[in-house]
């Protein structure tokens, strides 16, 4: 049981980071990838999935609040009687990777509202 713990927590995890990674496409996306000499016709396009912000949001939310639970939920004792025991997830890394997709969504929501304001500067 301790094997499909561990490999949901992950998958949870990486949900959570594709979720992130998601809510940038639409505005973060594209400024990076110019920033990094990355040039083509697709980069205009990638605008267009501004519409799915919302959509691409829940996702991330329900992704990230699955894999918090799976991360900082109490692990229950494992039965070692019948001499087999899983290798525990290094929840650490999962915290960290987990907290870097919270900041990354957070800064894909609000970075529409708050460009227009840091950019007049």
């Amino acid at each position: 049981m301790g094997k499909s713990l561990d490999r949901t927590g992950w998958a949870a995890t990486g949900a959570g980071v594709l979720g992130a990674l998601a809510m940038t496409s639409c505005c973060i996306l594209p400024l990076v990838l110019v920033s990094l000499g990355v040039t083509g016709v697709f980069i205009g396009q990638l605008t267009a999935l501004y519409a799915y912000k919302w959509v691409t949001f829940s996702f991330a939310a329900a992704a990230l609040g699955y894999g918090f639970w799976k991360a900082y939920r109490p692990v229950p004792a494992k039965d070692c009687g019948t001499g087999t025991s899983a290798r525990p997830v290094d929840r650490g890394l999962m915290r960290a990777l987990l907290w870097g997709a919270l900041a990354v969504a957070l800064l894909a929501l609000i970075f529409p509202y708050a460009a227009p304001r840091i950019l007049t500067f």
